[in-house]
């Protein structure tokens, strides 16, 4: 019996061996729809009409680009949500998918303190969600599930495809810009070849039900749904993981550059959860946030970032 307890308590141990700092916490200008992170700043979309670049060593916001306010149905000038950002891989251009007037979106490149519109309300283009592929071609997920693969330079769509039959949740591209990983409603994620477009795997039946989100490292997935699990697979390998949350479904998650620990929305007290991938075990908790976790980002193995809907980042970094 006491061999029993104490092999109880080395388990124990060894669980949370890891412990969590919170570093910093900062207030942004609205809810947090996307971040993305390149180099040594993060790019923040928020949902009142603002992209703010936030110095990952200092933590204060550098620089903010403001949108231009959009009509509602009143005829009623509003802040616009910024759905999605991202940077180029050679840091020269910010790409934002915006609200716009009549229920469209937008696209905008920021580049060189300017404002350019790339694709405008009237090519009824849904944007939900955006990605650099290189630096003269975006890719979107389409609210309709479509992807399309887009040309800046000419603002021309190189192609458009159908990729699943539901309504679009989520995508991330791979470290190298060649696939995709994208979820939708069916709960199904869909590995994306970029080039062509076309679906060269799914991942199916392991989320139950709607996903939310989808983070895509190291030819690894993570996925967090309505049916309150988050699901990670190694393409690699074909096996997967699946944990659970406390009676709540799992918003957001995010993946460490390695794919081997992940971090997920674990219940209704805005705890995060952050778990060994590999092996299933849980390695910590990170606690303090007092709104919906919206986005999970690891800055490396040891630090994550996580946006809320109450506007705040929290600073976290793994100790051991």
């Amino acid at each position: 019996m006491k061999k029993i307890f104490l092999s109880f308590i080395l388990f124990i141990s060894c669980a949370f061996a890891i412990t969590p700092e919170l570093q910093d916490v900062i207030q942004l200008d609205g809810a947090i729809s996307d971040i993305s992170v390149s180099g040594e700043k993060a790019y923040v979309a928020t949902e009142r009409g603002k992209v703010q670049i936030i110095d990952l060593k200092t933590h204060k916001v550098v620089d903010e680009i403001s949108y231009p306010k959009f009509e509602d149905f009143m005829g009623e000038l509003q802040l616009p949500k910024i759905f999605s950002v991202d940077v180029s891989p050679d840091q020269k251009l910010i790409a934002a998918a915006v609200q716009a007037t009549r229920g469209g979106r937008e696209v905008y490149i920021y580049q060189n303190k300017k404002l350019i519109k790339i694709v405008n309300r009237k090519m009824h283009l849904p944007i939900a969600k955006l990605r650099f592929v290189d630096n003269n071609h975006l890719i979107f997920g389409l609210t309709s599930d479509e992807v399309v693969l887009f040309d800046i330079t000419a603002k021309k769509v190189i192609y458009r495809k159908s990729v699943g039959m539901s309504f679009f949740s989520d995508m991330e591209i791979n470290e190298n810009k060649t696939k995709l990983a994208l979820t939708d409603e069916s709960g199904d994620t869909r590995i994306i070849d970029i080039k062509s477009g076309k679906v060269i795997k799914v991942i199916e039946e392991l989320n139950k039900d709607k996903a939310f989100d989808v983070d895509f490292k190291n030819n690894r997935t993570f996925t967090g749904g309505r049916d309150k699990k988050a699901v990670y697979y190694n393409l690699n390998t074909d096996q997967y993981q699946i944990f659970d949350a406390d009676d709540f479904m799992v918003f957001s998650v995010g993946l460490s550059p390695s794919g081997k620990i992940g971090a997920y929305v674990y219940n209704d007290k805005f705890n995060v959860k952050v778990v060994n991938t590999e092996e299933g075990t849980t390695i910590t908790y990170l606690k303090g946030h007092k709104s919906t976790p919206s986005n999970i980002r690891f800055l490396s193995e040891n630090e994550i970032i996580i946006g809320c809907d109450d506007g705040k980042i929290f600073f976290w970094r793994l100790k051991p």
